[in-house]
């Protein structure tokens, strides 16, 4: 990144840097925060005696529902008024109720706390997003933008594995409530020292450089651009299997392959944390580098690794030793979530600056209603219509079909959104008028 990017920020190199920090932080206690129950789920299973198809709801609908509706109206607040209030706010509330998980009693206590987790994380992504979006130009913006997404490797690694030894030697109550809290501090930290960049200026665009729209025209403007129609729905189908594969792995190491909750919650620690770490990484430095040349690469670097990485998964959920299991696991992580940053900057990079929270906030709607709705559900609906034939193999095969199926779904939307990218990204300030 040149001085001259950085002086269009109007904001010193040190500040732009530590902010980028700072926000790492917040993705990564919400992914720490939302994936830790995932590694507690057979302890939790085993002592609210919970069937598969509630386990899949608590880590499916209970969260996601809340999470990707409140999404939009918190990110219309973001694109008018101050985005690190919003953020400071939404952390502030997940943090507590992430501890609150631990003190739930029975089913619908931990859905209902589960419910709140996703309402304070409605308000993390969008605005952060935003604001990264005005911290950098497009030229460097999806390596920006992967440094953010790197908080949910990192946090899942601590999740599970910190999750999983606090669970193991205390409680899962305990461990909630430990990894929980340190939320509240950050969201101090982040309110007094973040500052807020002028809308629009990382362009070259003047401040708040658009109409605001009724919500409903920002909507419509958004899904007229092919490119982010078809991203969506990309991302959200992609997303049935990452969430659906993420939420049950912990289950299936534990019961088809008799792991110990410790063990699973180290192993997988590693592996996905690892994997997604460079993952993610990777992808937004490749797509920035080839991008220059050609904006399609943009989706272009979703698609192939999506595409390449999906049929890992028969060796994975078939392999009857679990080191091949578990090995072979860290492929299509590593090389599949190069789709991340990429997926993230298109939806910046094709929304005007006064929409720029909102691009993010649709997207993650359409996202998690497919993902996060679809996934954990899905494997625990299949996973319990198996078991009277197949035993503990039935979660294999609804692990199974999920991923492959929604994996080179993906693949096809992405590939589509490719032929419109260069048009939809010519001005992003027409994004207001819905130019198609």
């Amino acid at each position: 990144m040149t001085t001259t990017d950085l002086a269009q920020v109007a904001i010193s190199r040190r500040h732009l840097y530590g902010a980028l920090v700072l926000l790492f932080f917040v993705s990564f206690f919400n992914y720490m925060d939302r994936f830790m129950l995932s590694v507690l789920l057979p302890a939790i299973k085993r002592d609210l005696d919970l069937s598969d198809t509630q386990i899949g709801f608590l880590s499916g609908l209970a969260f996601t529902l809340f999470y990707a509706l409140l999404g939009i109206p918190i990110a219309r607040l973001a694109d008018r008024y101050s985005r690190k209030t919003i953020i400071a706010i939404a952390l502030t509330v997940w943090s507590f109720m992430t501890a609150a998980c631990g003190l739930a009693q029975n089913f619908l206590q931990l859905a209902i706390a589960r419910v709140m987790v996703g309402v304070g994380e409605a308000g993390a992504s969008p605005a952060s997003h935003s604001l990264i979006a005005d911290y950098f130009p497009r030229a460097s913006r999806g390596r920006a933008l992967s440094v953010y997404t790197l908080g949910a490797p990192v946090g899942i690694f601590i999740g599970f594995s910190v999750g999983s030894w606090i669970a193991e030697t205390y409680s899962w109550r305990v461990a909630l409530m430990v990894l929980g809290l340190p939320g509240v501090a950050l969201a101090a930290i982040l309110y007094f020292s973040l500052r807020e960049p002028t809308r629009g200026q990382s362009d070259g665009l003047p401040a708040d450089g658009g109409l605001h729209l009724p919500l409903w025209q920002t909507i419509r403007a958004l899904f007229r651009k092919r490119t982010f129609f078809h991203l969506a729905l990309a991302n959200g189908f992609y997303t049935v299997l990452w969430m659906g594969v993420v939420q049950w792995l912990p289950i299936f190491f534990t019961r088809v392959h008799d792991m110990s909750l410790a063990a699973t919650g180290t192993a997988l620690a590693f592996i996905l944390g690892g994997a997604q770490f460079c993952g993610l990484l990777a992808g937004g430095i490749v797509a920035d580098q080839l991008g220059r040349r050609n904006l399609r690469w943009y989706v272009w670097v979703p698609a192939l690794s999506i595409f390449v990485s999906t049929p890992f998964f028969f060796v994975i959920f078939l392999a009857t030793n679990q080191t091949i299991a578990l090995v072979v696991l860290v492929v299509p992580f590593l090389i599949s979530l190069m789709q991340g940053a990429p997926t993230w900057a298109v939806a910046q990079g094709v929304a005007a600056p006064h929409m720029r929270a909102m691009s993010s906030a649709v997207l993650l709607l359409v996202t998690n209603l497919i993902g996060g709705g679809i996934g954990p559900q899905a494997v625990g609906l299949l996973s319990d219509w198996f078991t009277p034939s197949y035993g503990d193999d039935g979660l294999r095969y609804a692990l199974l079909i999920i991923s492959v199926l929604f994996g080179f779904w993906a693949v096809v939307h992405y590939a589509i959104a490719g032929r419109t990218i260069a048009q939809d990204f010519e001005n992003p300030a027409t994004a207001s008028a819905g130019r198609t």
